[in-house]
């Protein structure tokens, strides 16, 4: 492994912050940065070029030194050489960008207290209409379908290879328009009983 890093202290007012960091935090999300690092203090370490230039940890080095605390000596994590240009636009790219995703419903599980303090990027109020929609008990069918092999009825399909088959079915039928009994959605019945279309088949011969 290429140790290209290595721990040292450093005057926190000594660090200077990379003029084009990737990163930018909201006037809001600065409030919050300074209420934690006021209870806190310094929980992450700082990475820095060769020539103490910020690489990672800009805003919370920033907002210490506007919170009085330039002279405090603090670990960063020190380049043993000057970084190239490209090595450092790298590496700056690589910390600050955050790897992987949040585990949605674990973090609803044991840490819902912090919900409102963190922005995760996740809508948690669409997440649990989502799980509520899943886990609803579906509404029992009347004739409902079962697997092939299985069927608690015995069917017979009507293949309609073109619109007049189909009209002149759906007529001999009555095929009704309904509403599916798994959604809102609206559409035409198709199932029958035998005894419906006996009745039916003996009123169309007369």
């Amino acid at each position: 492994m290429n140790e290209l890093f290595r721990t040292e202290q450093r005057r926190l007012g000594d660090l200077v912050p990379h003029a084009k960091n990737p990163r930018k935090i909201s006037a809001a999300n600065q409030r919050e940065l300074e209420q934690r690092l006021g209870k806190y203090g310094l929980i992450g370490i700082a990475v820095v070029d060769a020539d103490n230039t910020i690489i990672s940890g800009k805003q919370r080095c920033e907002r210490l030194v506007q919170m009085g605390f330039a002279d405090k000596v603090v670990d960063v994590r020190v380049a043993v050489r000057k970084l190239t240009d490209d090595e450092l636009k790298e590496v700056m790219l690589i910390e600050n960008n955050h790897w992987g995703e949040w585990d949605a419903h674990l973090l609803k599980e044991e840490f819902s207290g912090f919900l409102n303090d963190f922005d995760f990027g996740i809508d948690f109020a669409k997440m649990d209409a989502d799980v509520a929609e899943l886990t609803a008990p579906a509404p029992v069918a009347e004739m409902p379908i079962v697997p092939k092999f299985s069927e608690k009825y015995s069917a017979f399909i009507i293949v309609c290879t073109n619109e007049i088959d189909e009209n002149n079915v759906a007529e001999l039928l009555r095929v009704d328009r309904g509403q599916c009994y798994k959604s809102s959605k609206v559409g035409s019945t198709h199932v029958v009983t035998a005894k419906q279309f006996q009745e039916l088949w003996k009123s169309a011969k007369l």
